[in-house]
Order: structure tokens, then sequence, then C-alpha cells
């Protein structure tokens, strides 16, 4: 008993270690990005609110793919980027990958966002556009339909102001270094890792890279920091209000986020 009993300890005090020293490790050096987020891009638990300030408390990041260059305005984003068969094989996919859409499991690539730059102003633009056509077309023909649509896209117009994450995807890619040698200098570039996998559409004959979700998604709250958040109820998503908190984050050697400090936001 006492054997076994010994066993369990040595193998949760290594576990404990290699953890820690992970943590040591993605901290050492120059931070790999550095960005100040807020409630747009970083979500409440939904028991916040109830916890207190000893609790454990996690941010989920909110992330979204930009709109096409050539297509219209579109509030929900797909997490399907188009690719050609050659692309996907490049990200280290191998051939009976990029056909075999239910077995092939998903690989860790590296994933490059843009936050708060051209890609949101891009997608301000086309929720504009599409919010004056919708009152061209009530103006010209006022009923329901075009009353309803008006309202729609106006609303729409409002939560990519307001509320929306202005974290977007660019590319992503099999090494880090490319990445980080192709977007060097930008301040407002974050590269992570996530998992994706490739899809072939039989109808169409297309290719895809399906964005499964970020290695790390959710950033844990220090102790310190959760007294600021901790009497805040997460928003319903049906509201259009500005962001309460901000957020300074670094991402470290390992491409693994911690928090620097946390405020409130004065109204």
């Amino acid at each position: 008993m006492k054997k076994h009993l010994l066993i369990g300890l040595t193998i949760l005090i290594g576990t404990n270690l290699a953890a820690l020293g992970g943590v040591a490790y993605n901290r050492m050096g120059d931070a790999t990005a550095q960005l100040t987020l807020t409630e747009r891009e970083l979500s409440l638990p939904y028991n916040s609110g109830a916890q207190k300030e000893n609790s454990g408390m996690s941010l989920s990041i909110n992330w979204r793919t930009p709109t096409g260059k050539n297509e219209t305005y579109y509030p929900y984003n797909s997490r399907d980027i188009r690719m050609t068969k050659d692309e996907l094989l490049a990200l280290g996919f191998a051939q009976t990958d990029v056909k075999d859409n239910y077995w092939v499991e998903s690989r860790e690539l590296y994933w490059a966002f843009e936050f708060d730059g051209a890609l949101h102003k891009g997608e301000i633009i086309k929720a504009e556009d599409k919010y004056q056509t919708a009152s061209m077309a009530f103006k010209e023909n006022p009923n329901d339909t075009s009353s309803r649509k008006k309202n729609e896209y106006s609303e729409s117009l409002e939560r990519e102001k307001t509320t929306k994450s202005r974290l977007f995807f660019i590319e992503a890619s099999a090494d880090y270094e490319s990445l980080a040698n192709k977007f060097s200098g930008q301040k407002n570039i974050l590269i992570v890792k996530g998992l994706a996998k490739p899809y072939y559409n039989n109808n169409d004959k297309t290719y895809s890279l399906l964005l499964k979700h970020l290695s790390v998604r959710n950033i844990m709250v220090p102790l310190e920091y959760v007294e600021a958040l901790s009497n805040l109820k997460r928003d319903d998503r049906r509201d259009i209000t500005p962001p309460r908190y901000a957020v300074d984050i670094s991402w470290g050697s390992r491409l693994e986020p911690w928090i620097m400090n946390t405020n409130k936001i004065e109204e």
C-alpha cells in the first residue's frame, strides 16, 4: 500500500514539476506577442458573477475569420478556409488525408491572427454597405420584410463596431518561422498554435481547411486579478454593450498566453 502511495506521489510531483517547468520556459526571454484585448476577444465563464475572490477563473479567447474579398458581409463566420490540394499538402497533410473527411486526424499548425487592423475595418465597411443596401430597399418598398432586414443589418453593424471580436485569422503554416518572418515588425500580429484538418467537398470538388480550435483556448486569470472581474456577469449574446474590461496579455516562447494586468473600462 505504501509502495503504491509513494509511486502515486512521485508521478504527481513529477507532473507538477513538468508543468511548472513548461510555464517557466514559456516566459523566458522576450515575448512573441503582447496585446491588450477586451471583453470582445475574451469572454467571461458562464458562472461568472457567482465566483468568490479565491475561485479559479479563465477567459475564453474569441476569434473570427474575415468575410471573403468578393463576398458580402455575413455576421456568422465560417471556419472553413478554401484551399488547393497542394496548399493542404504543404501544411503537412498526406495525400490520403485530403480525401478522407471522416477519419483523418486534426493536425497542430501555426496560426497567424491580426488584431484590430485592416481586416476588422474591412468588416465594418462591408457591414455598413449591407445596412445601406437594406435601408435603400426599405425606402423604395417599405414592408415587413424590408423593415426586418433593415433593422437586422443595423444591429449587425452596431455589433461589428461595439461587441464582436477584432481578432481575425489570417493564415496557417506548418512552421513558425515562415509566419514570424512574413509578419515581422507588425505589433498587432499574433502567432499561436491551433488544430485543423483537411476537408474535400465531393459535390463541388473543392478542398478546404477546417479550423477546429486553438491549442490553448482559455487563459487562466491569476488570483490577484480575479477580483476585478469576479463581480461581472457574462453578457447576454443579444446585448450590444461596450466592453467592460481590458486585459494585457503576453505570449511566450511556447506561444502560450499569460495575463499581465486587468483593468475595468469606465463607461
